[in-house]
């Protein structure tokens, strides 16, 4: 026999073992479902009695729930009728609590107004009691006056004679001021100027020097707000006899300022110890 012969003899001899098992295993399992519906007649009851008996439970069950639905329309109609009956009660409580509170504000505001014209009148009298007295010390006060304007008749007659001597001194001293005005217009006129010429921002005759200078075109000088020099000032930049150019002052402090060279003014290079003034001349 050959080899290929062999192994398809044992594959039959295991498949029939196989097979025998599931036979046996199927006929160990097999179960009479006729015995199971109508019983076995050992004892075992069968499903056909036990539907008999679950369906005569289940009539019990629904005569119990339709006595029990009955009863419950019952109770219903005996609530419903006791709920209307309350409802009809708690309109007519509210209908009383209504009138009550109608007539409960109408005392409250009673009340308040008999309580503001109470508050009126203690007002009124505390006032007049206020007048009475304010009247009573004005009286004093009067008399008082009356006895003290006597003696400030005699010391306002003193000082009116005072004044007739001081407007008599004024009237030479405004003399004097008109004329030193006349002389003032006529120094403003020889000038150009007058009395209505401004004057805010014009810096003071002054001269400083350069103390330090930049490569971003700012220049340093040695005068500042002390010296009457403001944020906005020009001030010229010469050497000796040499016009250098023009600067305007950007920050000031007491003791000296900062202040920015004007391209369009600049003659040359403006170095550490130049002169600065606010009126080249």
């Amino acid at each position: 026999m050959t080899l290929i012969g062999k192994i398809f003899t044992y594959l039959i001899l295991i498949m029939s073992l196989v097979f025998m098992t599931v036979a046996m295993t199927v006929y160990a399992t097999h179960k009479n479902w006729r015995e199971v519906v109508k019983g076995d007649g050992a004892g075992n009851q069968g499903l056909e009695k036990l539907i008999a008996e679950q369906k005569s439970i289940a009539a019990a069950l629904q005569d119990q729930n339709e006595k029990l639905q009955t009863k419950l329309e019952q109770e219903r109609a005996a609530r419903a009728y006791a709920i209307a009956a309350l409802h009809a009660r708690t309109k007519l409580q509210d209908v009383e609590l209504l009138n009550l509170s109608q007539a409960n504000e109408r005392l409250v505001k009673s009340e308040a107004d008999m309580k503001t014209l109470l508050e009126l009148a203690e007002t009124n009298s505390k006032n007049l009691k206020t007048e009475v007295d304010g009247l009573r010390a004005d009286i004093k006060v009067a008399q008082t006056d009356r006895d003290s304007t006597f003696k400030d008749v005699v010391a306002l007659t003193d000082k009116l004679q005072q004044y007739k001597v001081e407007q008599d001194r004024l009237r030479e001293r405004e003399q004097e001021l008109a004329k030193q005005t006349a002389r003032m217009k006529r120094v403003l006129t020889a000038f150009g100027k007058d009395e209505f010429t401004p004057v805010d921002g014009i810096p003071p005759e002054l001269y400083g020097r350069v103390t330090a200078v930049n490569d971003n075109n700012m220049v340093e000088i040695s005068v500042g707000s002390d010296d009457g020099i403001q944020k906005g000032n020009t001030l010229d930049v010469f050497r000796g006899q040499t016009y250098l150019g023009r600067i305007i002052i950007k920050q000031t402090a007491p003791d000296r300022a900062v202040g920015e060279i004007i391209r369009e003014y600049r003659r040359g290079l403006i170095k550490k110890g130049d002169h600065v003034s606010t009126n080249l001349g």
